[in-house]
């Protein structure tokens, strides 16, 4: 007859066995830092490691990252660890190893470490997830979209965005309601990357194409990510791609897959070349393109459909939401500083009128207050708050006896170091004068970084800042913006995610200046 209080005491023994192994682990593990003589900060609860507070909904990445270097910057330290999870990660503080890792010594930290299984996800396959000479081939062609040359001829297309723009700020001035701005220059952004890079009119503007703008907020909508986030951290990634773990939802696949696969065979069947993203792209889809490099040469493989779909997404996604969150939070900054938004608005008449009231592209990069503002908003709001590294090998941190051990994740925090005292007084403060060249002496070449830095650098960065600038200048030139009552007060961040969001709309009120 079977003993059941054998079986009782075999299961408790094996339940005993468990706690005590996963309690050694993460005794063992939460040591990590501490055995390599590098500061830390204590570990609030297994198994969380120092994540408590992002996964109870309080805090978002960037802050998590941010508080641990300003933590060690007042204790005094170069750098320090903590532990996501079960994963040690480094944050540098001293501005002389962060321009190390991310600039000098950037061969030793060349992937960001994000989850990537193109075959089974295949927008995860983009270049920022891109991975060692797979990202090097494509990254080496993608600055000549954005040459000088191109970007005044992009200047000319993305004014044509500007009119139906005009057209929604005047009639919400007329009407005196308040506007969700967000919403509103979501839509303009929209429409002025999907002209500049894909040659094809969305017209959000006019309420048009709400399915792109669904599929396209997937990209950065973490919010119900956080678990898919966990996992990419704390399971290798080769144990992820067995189970054909996905970051992207299927129906957006399709969507992005169908809708770039399309403009694709419009522009080959009627010969139609634009000198844009799109023509830079197809062409890479042509041909074995063979390079020069350090190891001699070398070929490069062909973008297949799927890979030329994804990269267009990236490019769509990171334009329209970073340019629309950063011209949000500027004008979140002038509505409560007056005085800041008079000033911007008399340099852009002083200007336009040295430029017989016509809008150049040297007019626009003529106006540099136009740029301290929005450099101060970036500043204060970095859209991407961290810069997330692997280690591919060994790498002894300069100025110090420790050495970084191979696969471990590094963490700078451009939140953290934009908002440390040392370098911005009163950080909080919006001050775009603080941009000024006299202003900028003696500040660490690190210690603004809102698009990162070193050979990793957000490619379309230039692309980024003219549409920032364009959209700033439409709105600031006839127009003048105060806080509405449904504006929450403060600024806080939607939790768990990666990019930085207002908790609440941002409600302006509207009123069309008389000339």
């Amino acid at each position: 007859m079977f003993d059941l209080s054998y079986a009782t005491t075999y299961l408790i023994g094996i339940i005993v066995i468990l706690i005590t192994y996963i309690t050694w682990y993460f005794y063992n593990t939460y040591q990590y830092w501490k055995r390599r003589g590098v500061p830390y900060i204590t570990p609030t609860i297994t198994p969380f490691g120092n994540t408590l507070d992002l996964y109870m909904g309080k805090i978002t990445f960037g802050e998590l990252f941010s508080n641990a270097y300003l933590e060690f910057k007042r204790r005094g330290e170069k750098h320090g660890g903590l532990y996501y999870m079960n994963k040690p990660v480094y944050v540098p503080v001293d501005p002389d190893i962060i321009k190390k890792i991310v600039i000098s010594d950037a061969h030793y930290f060349p992937n960001h470490g994000m989850y990537l299984n193109p075959k089974e996800d295949i927008l995860s396959g983009h270049l920022f997830n891109m991975e060692d000479s797979k990202w090097k081939d494509l990254r080496v062609k993608t600055p000549s979209i954005f040459t000088s040359a191109k970007m005044r001829k992009m200047f000319i297309t993305m004014q044509k965005m500007v009119d139906p723009l005009r057209v929604w700020l005047d009639e919400y001035s007329t009407t005196g309601k308040s506007v969700d701005i967000k919403s509103l220059l979501t839509r303009f952004t929209t429409d002025t990357i999907s002209a500049c890079a894909f040659g094809i009119d969305t017209n959000t503007l006019k309420n048009e194409n709400e399915d792109l703008l669904h599929h396209g907020r997937q990209f950065f909508d973490y919010q119900w990510r956080l678990l898919n986030n966990t996992l990419v951290v704390t399971i290798p990634r080769n144990v992820l791609q067995m189970f054909n773990f996905r970051i992207f939802p299927k129906q957006t696949e399709k969507y992005v897959v169908d809708m770039f696969t399309s403009i694709f065979n419009y522009r080959k069947k009627n010969n139609i070349y634009k000198n844009d993203l799109t023509d830079t792209l197809m062409k890479l889809t042509e041909r074995r393109e063979e390079e020069k490099d350090y190891t001699g040469k070398r070929v490069m493989e062909p973008l297949n459909m799927d890979e030329f779909s994804t990269q267009m997404f990236l490019f769509f996604c990171a334009g329209f939401e970073t340019s629309s969150s950063t011209l949000t939070f500027a004008l979140y900054e002038l509505a409560k500083n007056p005085d800041c938004q008079t000033k911007l608005r008399n340099e852009i008449n002083r200007v336009l009128v040295k430029h017989d009231n016509k809008l150049t592209y040297d007019a626009i990069m003529e106006m540099k207050y136009l740029e301290h503002v929005i450099d101060e908003t970036l500043r204060i709001y970095p859209i991407f708050p961290i810069v997330a590294r692997v280690c591919k090998e060994d790498y002894p941190i300069p100025g110090t006896d420790v050495t970084l051990e191979k696969d471990t994740f590094v963490m700078v925090t451009n939140m953290g170091i934009q908002r440390d005292p040392e370098y911005y007084p009163d950080p909080m403060k919006f001050d775009p004068e603080r941009w000024t060249y006299e202003n900028k002496l003696g500040r660490p070449f690190v210690a603004n970084m809102p698009f990162g830095e070193g050979p990793r650098i957000c490619v379309g960065k230039r692309f980024g800042l003219l549409n920032t600038k364009l959209g700033l200048l439409t709105m600031m030139k006839d127009y003048d913006f105060t806080l509405s009552d449904k504006t929450t007060k403060g600024c806080k961040f939607v939790p768990n995610q990666l990019i930085l969001k207002k908790t609440g709309d941002v409600w302006l009120n509207i009123q069309k200046l008389v000339k």
